[in-house]
């Protein structure tokens, strides 16, 4: 059976480990995860940097940059941006080069992470980690605390085959190497074939594998020649059996979003039996899809809710089956080679941030048959100050001992 395993789940402070073996018998809205189906990790508490990146390679787990923070802060402090939050006698001014790693072989051992013998070329800051090509590519994000001009190079690229870290050519958003521009943050990212989208203020850039260059594609995501829902701001996965299959998220709702072989305009298929939001909305984070087998898909949501006595942070969470109802057509090239990361909006404010250009609900058309198989929801009560932001997500198999990413 599919999605037998453990979903991992990075915030900017804490990883949670989520036994979905432990959810099987979860199949409405209304249920809370069972605390036994959850194993939660705060990297703060434990000496290690906040707002990390994370990987997997191997059957390890990596863990990498971020910013050291100075012992014994609350979490109105870790929330509240400020350089006397940070260890600055620790790598560059608080910003951490290092790269821990755990043991994916064991549940268990997911946590135990351990410091290894090499490092980035510089520090990066809530990095944003692809690997693309059997390269894993690191680039700086925008700091919680970190008020200082970026370390040089805020973009390089670890080629596991040669064991060496390189340099790579400064982004145009970075060229003055400013921390907290709003003109230069980036707002969210994808990778579409070997090429590495990102959005910053309100312009896209793209950054080409092959010819090692970084291009300004302007603000309007009509000009560029990829289509919408795999560009930044509407994130999500291709479901595995088909690769012409999107599952994303949107600022209407979750879809499906079918590629013809033909090239002709993108099917749109509403999942609302698989998530719809509710009325008493404050703040809604950026959506995670992840693929948990070849069928099956896992959806996280991140929001925070108006209740009687203020405020409530969860996640709500659903696992879905779909099958093609003709599944006889060719997928076409682009749902080959084409992977939508999630976006990261880094350590914005509570607030609607939900702007991506919406998908065209008035055309769905069914081309899937949905069955939904769990849905609960986890809530952050516990968490204090941090909002529940999902900055990167992964499925390991305990089955076959494999994992499948979803975020970075």
């Amino acid at each position: 059976m599919e999605g037998q395993g453990v979903l991992l789940l990075m915030t900017k402070q804490r990883l949670l480990v989520v036994d979905l073996v432990k959810l099987e018998n979860l199949d409405s809205p209304g249920n809370e995860f069972p605390a036994a189906a959850v194993q939660m990790f705060d990297f703060v508490e434990k000496g290690f940097p906040l707002g990390a990146g994370f990987f997997i390679w191997g059957s390890k787990l990596y863990m990498v940059g971020g910013e050291k923070t100075r012992a014994g802060l609350s979490e109105k402090e870790l929330a509240s941006s400020s350089t006397a939050n940070l260890d600055e006698l620790f790598g560059t001014r608080g910003l951490s080069k290092k790269i821990f790693f755990s043991d994916l072989t064991k549940k268990d051992s997911i946590t135990e992470f351990q410091e290894h013998s090499r490092t980035m070329r510089e520090a990066k800051s809530s990095p944003i980690i692809e690997e693309i090509d059997g390269k894993v590519y690191f680039l700086s994000g925008r700091p919680s605390h970190y008020k200082y001009l970026l370390p040089v190079p805020a973009f390089e690229v670890y080629d596991p085959s040669l064991d060496r870290f390189e340099a790579l050519p400064t982004p145009l958003f970075y060229m003055i190497h400013t921390y907290d521009d709003p003109d230069y943050n980036i707002r969210d990212h994808s990778v579409v074939g070997t090429t590495i989208y990102v959005r910053a203020g309100d312009q896209y850039y793209s950054y080409s594998i092959s010819d090692r260059k970084w291009y300004c594609l302007g603000n309007s995501a009509d000009e560029i020649p990829v289509p919408n829902c795999l560009l930044p701001g509407n994130n999500g996965k291709f479901v595995p059996a088909y690769k012409d299959v999107l599952i994303c998220f949107s600022q209407d709702g979750l879809f499906a979003v079918l590629f013809p072989p033909n090239g002709s305009s993108p099917l749109i298929q509403c999942l609302d039996e698989v998530y719809t939001d509710d009325d008493n909305v404050l703040w809604r984070g950026v959506g995670v899809v992840v693929a948990i087998g070849e069928n099956e898909m896992c959806i996280i949501k991140p929001k925070v809710l108006e209740i009687k006595n203020g405020m409530k942070n969860r996640i709500d969470f659903a696992t879905f089956r779909v099958e093609k109802l003709n599944s006889s057509a060719p997928a076409p090239t682009i749902g080959k080679t084409a992977s939508n990361s999630q976006a990261s909006y880094h350590d914005l404010e509570i607030e609607e941030i939900y702007d991506s250009a919406p998908v065209d609900s008035d055309n769905s058309v069914p081309f899937l048959s949905v069955t939904c198989i769990r849905r609960a929801f986890y809530n952050f009560d516990e968490w204090g100050y941090e909002v529940p932001q999902i900055r990167s997500a992964f499925f390991h198999s305990c089955q076959k001992n494999i994992f499948m990413a979803a975020a970075h």
